[in-house]
């Protein structure tokens, strides 16, 4: 996983440069790891991550064995270690293996950035859904290219969901998974939103996501501490943006 951060977001940029001029360039030589994807959604996936996501893939279903539908929570300790981009880039790439129904949401009601990633509508998500109790069917949007569906948090007041986060948030995932087989959440970061840790109380699995180099192991282990006392199931850690001092091909022969 290391370097699957900044891979994605170089792949993105080349992806909307792609969509601007109208390009319908597909990328080659990249391989599978578990089911390809659809060969016309190939170009659109983060270039050289296949393999890494893959793995993470493998990892979860083998942390979540016998679970058919599962909801996975992926958050980080600190803000901009790269969560949104590993959770929706997962999401998209379970979606385009064709394999199961997805459904990403978002639950960071301080700093949304659904409406940067998705070409869909986030005037409202789950806020609207905690304090005004409609349908998830009401709320939920399709994302075409990607092929999955896609949950904004909608308004930016994070004291909606932690007011009603033990009531309502089972209820959310309840619904979820009786029309989808995985629910992917990106969640805000533990140590600043009082409303994470408690959410892992609630899902199948978590995973941490820590920024190589910039996040103090004190910190990560305090945060894996908050998740804990609230009985969550920490599936791993993703490391993000680590350097490589040598030429990349080496390490996969060390």
């Amino acid at each position: 996983m290391s370097k699957i951060f900044d891979s994605m977001r170089r792949a993105e940029d080349e992806r909307r440069k792609r969509a601007s001029q109208g390009s319908g360039s597909v990328e080659s030589g990249v391989e599978p790891v578990v089911a390809p994807p659809r060969a016309d959604q190939v170009g659109r996936l983060p270039r050289g991550i296949l393999r890494e996501l893959g793995i993470l893939r493998n990892s979860i279903e083998v942390a979540l064995a016998g679970k058919s539908k599962r909801t996975i929570l992926f958050t980080s300790a600190m803000s901009g270690e790269g969560t949104t981009t590993i959770a929706t880039n997962f999401a998209k790439v379970l979606a385009l293996q064709g394999q199961e129904r997805v459904l990403v949401c978002e639950m960071n009601a301080r700093q949304p950035k659904f409406p940067d990633v998705f070409a869909t509508n986030g005037d409202a998500g789950v806020t609207e859904y905690f304090s005004q109790g409609k349908n998830l069917s009401d709320y939920v949007q399709t994302s075409d290219p990607d092929s999955l569906d896609v949950l904004h948090v909608g308004r930016q007041d994070a004291t909606i969901i932690q007011l009603h986060l033990n009531q309502v948030f089972p209820k959310l995932l309840e619904e979820s998974l009786r029309n989808y087989d995985t629910m992917i959440i990106d969640a805000p970061p533990i140590i600043s939103s009082p409303e994470t840790p408690p959410m892992a109380a609630f899902v199948d699995g978590v995973v941490i996501v820590v920024q190589a180099g910039k996040t103090r192991r004190e910190i990560v282990l305090r945060s894996m501490e908050s998740i804990s006392k609230f009985n969550g199931n920490i599936l791993g850690v993703v490391l993000n943006r680590k350097r490589y001092y040598i030429p990349g091909f080496l390490y996969k022969r060390i």
